[in-house]
Order: structure tokens, then C-alpha cells, then sequence
């Protein structure tokens, strides 16, 4: 047994989910099961009604029938894919929703084909180059993945600040010009704070969004090199310039600028507070256009950049990139269809109805052209996101960073103790490796 599949089979013995695949949990279909059919399990809800409408058009064209089946929550469907992985019973088209070192496991167990040879034949020219190394493996990467493209992205994403306007003007704020230096950010929270106005709001109590937010910040300060010589051991989590990094959440704690509860709220509910006009400025992401207009479609807002560092020798970055992105199964006999069909699903025109019915931003360029305003400025900042990186940190390093920085916010450790916990841990992991 491979160590990839040994991998996955452990995860299905740990989490005693076999029984998922019978009960079919949190599953919504859209037909009847119908073997010669292309199946795709996906956890999007609110993509449903788009994606029968596109299964039903593909069909009209090519005699080809696609069963698009939806299984919620999105832990459901992650474990729903465990457990079918352990048995050989995955889809055609499918995605673990894991992280890198994750799907590694899953590419060297069989599980998820190759797409480089299609990839290069034209394909990839239709993505945004960001949405597509997302899923990319390049040579001599710390997983020993075969370099290539994997993942068919369907959509594309970043984060950005969502601001008021109305509560921009009712505090004296520019409304056309918001903050674009980490200065002119504290300043603006001040005067909304002194109009009796929260500064800013985030899901900060789901880790990964606080997370990503300080991680804009070792871009802006580390640079690509920095960030790779960090996951290294070469620089130290204690450097000062980590130190600045945690010291930035505490001068937002220091200068008020955070929402009631910030530490411990889930995004959608700091979505609401956002859209109800109790905050006026939120870190979220693209598919929060669509989460706005749902929740109070009257809401003046614009979208601005994390505000950079004067000093830094960077350029700031923004999570985003992938949004969500399609596998196909390796062991499939309907591979080849199912390949054909998400060619056909990513072109323009798919593309830009699956944009205007769901409010994403579409992974296929050309499609953004036909978005609405707000949505064409968040695909510009596409080109601003993450960087691919050979490696990543490890999860029990990268979870003290986000514990850190929640304890921080909320005052419970400085900064300098902050970073030096997380640089201990560090070394323990290091060890562990070795």
C-alpha cells in the first residue's frame, strides 16, 4: 500500500465515516442515479440550480448526461470523500477539499489524474494564470507529486476590505478614497470609533481568515524568498519583523478598531453584522458580493486593499486565487468524458452564466469582462494574490500562529510572547521531522 493511500485509509479508520456512503448525509441530487451518467459531487448549495441548468444544456448538445450531486455542509462532504476514497467509490468528478499536503496524498493514491497533457494543449490559456497553480505542482516539490497541472478551477477568489460608505461619510471619511496605508487604516478607525461606529469585522473566530489577513502582511514584509526561508527553520518566528506582524493586530486592539466578539465570530455572522450597517469595514471574500445582496441588497459599499506598510520592501499580497476547483478521478472509466465536459463547463459562455447566477467571479479570464462592477474590480486584484510556494508550513505551526494572534486581539498575550511561542513550536516540529 502506497503511503499516500495509507494515508487516506487511516483518516476513513479515525473518523468511522464509512457508514456516510450509504446514508448519503447532507445529500441533495438532482436525478436519479443513472450509471452511464458523469457524476460530480460538490458541497456549493447555492451552485445547484446553475449547474442542472448546465448538465441539462450539455446534454442537449452532446447526448451526454451529468448528475451534478450536492452533500452539506462542507465537513460532510469532506468526510463523505474519505470514506468513498477508502472504498474506490469516488466520483468522476470530484474535490477533497484539502490542503496541499492533503492532496498530495490523494494524487499518489490514484485518485485524481494528471491534466497536464490537456492543460498544455490550450486549455490553461482560457484561467487566470493564479487560478491555476493553485492546484499545480511544480518540480522537486517537498510531496514528491509528479509536476502538473491537477485542479480544474471553476471560479476564483481574494480577499479583500469590504467598507460602508454611508458609515464612511457619517464619520467624516472619504467615501471615494478609502484608507490605502496602515496609518491612514488606523486613523479612519478612529474617527469611526469616535462616531460611535465599530471599525472592522471579520469571521476572525474561524482561524484561517486571521490567518490570512497577517499573511498579507508577510508577504508584504518577508517577500516570497522570506516566507520560503521561514517554513525552512533559516528565519526565526521571533524576527522582529513576525514581531511587527502580531504587533499589528495589537495596535487595531490598542486604537478599538474591532468589532464585539471579533475572536470568536464565524464569518457569516460577521457577514450579517457587516451587512446590517454595525461595522464599517469587513474582511471577506469575492463571494461575499453575493452574501450582501442576499442579506440586505440596499448596502452602499466598495472594496478596498489590506492597507500596506509604508516601510516594507514588498509588495502586499492577498489570499485568493482558486476558488473552488474540480478533480477528476483518476480511476474513472469515464475519464476522457468527464474531461471533455469540464472543458465545455469552463469556457466563456458557462462561465459567464454560472458569474450572473451566482455572483462569483469565473475562473475563465475572458468571462470577466461580462461581470458586474464590483466583481470586475475584485477580479483585477486576482494578480495580487498569494504567490504558489514549493512547501507550506506545517499545520500545528500555522495553527499556533492563528491561536496567537486571536490571544493578542483579545489581550491576552503581547505580541513579543506571541512570536515567541510560535517560534517553539517551530523547533519542536522541526525536530519531529528530523
Amino acid at each position: 500500500m502506497s503511503r499516500g493511500r495509507f494515508f487516506v485509509f487511516v483518516k476513513v479508520f479515525f473518523f468511522c465515516l464509512f457508514m456516510v456512503i450509504s446514508s448519503g448525509c447532507g445529500k441533495k441530487e438532482s436525478s436519479k442515479s443513472d450509471d452511464s451518467a458523469i457524476k460530480v459531487w460538490h458541497w456549493m448549495t447555492d451552485r445547484q440550480a446553475a449547474f442542472d441548468k448546465l448538465a441539462e444544456q450539455y446534454y442537449n448538445e452532446t447526448g451526454i448526461k451529468v448528475v451534478f450531486e450536492t452533500y452539506a455542509p462542507t465537513d460532510v462532504y469532506k468526510n463523505k470523500i474519505t470514506a468513498a476514497a477508502s472504498g474506490q467509490l469516488l466520483p468522476d468528478i470530484f474535490n477533497p477539499l484539502s490542503d496541499k499536503r492533503e492532496l498530495a496524498s490523494y494524487i499518489k493514491a490514484g485518485f485524481i489524474a494528471n491534466l497536464t497533457t490537456e492543460m498544455n494543449a490550450g486549455w490553461k490559456d482560457v484561467f487566470f494564470e493564479k487560478s491555476l497553480v493553485q492546484n499545480m505542482f511544480d518540480k522537486n516539490n517537498e510531496w514528491g507529486v509528479e509536476p502538473g497541472y491537477y485542479g480544474v478551477p471553476l471560479d476564483v477568489s481574494s480577499l479583500m476590505i469590504y467598507y460602508n460608505k454611508d458609515l464612511f461619510a457619517k464619520a467624516g471619511l472619504d467615501a471615494n478614497n478609502p484608507p490605502k496605508t496602515w496609518k491612514e487604516f488606523i486613523e479612519a478607525g478612529k474617527k469611526l470609533r469616535a462616531a460611535g461606529i465599530q471599525p472592522f469585522v471579520s469571521g476572525f473566530g474561524e482561524s484561517w481568515l486571521v490567518g490570512s489577513f497577517a499573511a498579507s502582511y508577510q508577504w508584504n514584509l518577508f517577500g516570497k524568498q522570506g516566507i520560503i526561508d521561514t517554513i525552512e527553520g533559516k528565519i526565526s518566528y521571533t524576527d522582529p519583523r513576525w514581531v511587527r506582524i502580531f504587533g499589528l493586530f495589537n495596535e487595531m486592539k490598542e486604537n478599538k478598531m474591532f468589532a464585539s466578539g471579533i475572536v470568536t465570530m464565524i464569518n457569516k455572522d460577521a457577514e450579517r453584522t457587516f451587512a446590517t450597517g454595525k461595522a464599517a469595514m469587513a474582511l471577506n471574500g469575492s463571494w461575499g458580493v453575493n452574501v450582501y445582496k442576499s442579506m440586505n441588497s440596499s448596502l452602499q459599499y466598495g472594496i478596498m486593499y489590506p492597507p500596506a506598510l509604508s516601510d516594507a520592501k514588498y509588495p502586499l499580497l492577498v489570499f485568493g486565487g482558486d476558488g473552488s476547483s474540480m478533480f477528476v478521478n483518476a480511476m474513472s472509466p469515464k475519464k476522457d468524458k468527464a474531461i471533455a465536459f469540464l472543458k465545455w463547463f469552463t469556457q466563456r459562455q458557462q462561465q459567464s452564466f454560472l458569474a450572473k447566477e451566482t455572483l462569483n467571479i469565473p475562473s475563465n479570464k475572458e468571462s470577466a469582462q461580462d461581470l458586474p462592477q464590483i466583481l470586475k474590480d475584485f477580479s483585477k486584484s486576482i494578480n495580487n494574490t498569494f504567490e504558489n510556494l514549493p512547501m507550506i508550513e506545517s499545520w500545528q505551526v500555522t495553527n499556533y500562529i492563528n491561536t496567537n494572534l486571536q490571544s493578542v486581539i483579545i489581550g491576552e498575550k503581547t505580541p513579543q510572547l506571541a512570536a515567541e511561542e510560535v517560534q517553539a513550536e517551530k523547533q519542536r516540529q522541526m525536530k519531529v521531522r528530523k
